[in-house]
């Protein structure tokens, strides 16, 4: 690991990760801030005050961020690159906020099911976890990106072909926080693997239902004392990424026949949705998805210096 050569910025809606790095990407500090939702018309103020230790100590340092920071409630509304698209092309287009700071665009397709589809942030995710796994560079891959709004992507040597977003993270909070169907407000959200596994074998037993015709037994089945109130997040857990994972394979069935589906993401995350691809014969290569945005940001990096 070499000495401190950039700033990294992760910001999302929600949190913003600024990371001191070496040229590889490796985290040799990091800062944490609010998300881009808390942050409209004073990130300058934000990036300035978070990293003034950093650069009163070393001195100037070129910051190259990626995300929400990037789009129309962003610093500055960096464009999208039309798929399909080199992962590479991301640091030919990067916009430039001041002399010391840059943002990766998005990317926008037309999606598998025929609407148009944007993602920011995730790119830079695949762009980092093409350089920690090369076999993405060659022939064809699908991607799955778990999350509040997972993406699945399809990569052929690199390019990205197109994606599809599912809202899978975003529809459990919201039943979660905002419904009778999964619990009370005194109910805390625990992990239960069993339970979640209930609910991915559920999501397997009728895959002609529709999600909209199943989501009620979260509730009927903890009245009829086949699910405790403990238990019933994760099954609806299991029942959403289950569905998702069906879904997904269905619209994106080129993938060769043993070809493993790379997940990038937390490893909770990973975990869940590689117990989902095993029930329809698939395995998964898990990538670390912090690792993948500081090597994709430091990609960038070297490119521009």
């Amino acid at each position: 690991m070499s000495g401190p050569a950039f700033i990294a910025g992760d910001w999302g809606t929600s949190n913003c990760r600024l990371a001191l790095c070496d040229d590889q990407g490796h985290a040799l500090e990091i800062r944490r801030g609010p998300g881009a939702a808390e942050a409209r018309g004073r990130y300058a103020e934000i990036f300035d005050s978070e990293t003034a230790g950093w650069r009163a100590k070393l001195g100037p340092l070129r910051a190259v961020l990626a995300g929400m920071v990037g789009s129309t409630i962003g610093w500055v509304e960096a464009p999208y690159l039309p798929c399909p698209a080199d992962l590479y092309e991301l640091a030919d287009n990067t916009v430039k906020v001041r002399d010391d700071v840059c943002i990766v665009p998005g990317m926008r397709c037309s999606n598998p099911i025929g609407a148009p589809d944007v993602m920011r942030g995730e790119e830079t995710q695949l762009l980092g976890a093409r350089q920690l796994v090369p076999k993405l560079d060659a022939g064809k891959a699908l991607v799955c990106m778990p999350g509040t709004h997972t993406k699945w992507v399809s990569l052929h040597n690199g390019v990205v072909q197109e994606f599809l977003t599912a809202p899978t993270g975003e529809v459990f909070a919201m039943l979660c926080e905002h419904s009778v169907l999964v619990r009370d407000k005194a109910t805390p959200i625990t992990h239960s693997p069993v339970d979640f596994e209930r609910g991915l074998a559920e999501a397997a037993r009728h895959p002609e239902v529709t999600l909209l015709h199943r989501l009620f037994q979260s509730r009927s089945l903890r009245m009829d004392k086949q699910l405790s109130a403990e238990g019933a997040a994760s099954w609806t857990s299991g029942l959403l990424i289950g569905t998702d994972v069906g879904g997904a394979l269905a619209l994106f069935d080129d993938l060769e026949a043993g070809a493993p589906v790379y997940i990038v993401g937390t490893p909770q995350l990973t975990a869940s949705y590689t117990s989902a691809l095993a029930r329809h014969g698939r395995k998964a290569h898990a990538i670390d998805g912090e690792r993948a945005v500081l090597a994709g940001l430091a990609h960038v990096f070297r490119e521009l210096s």
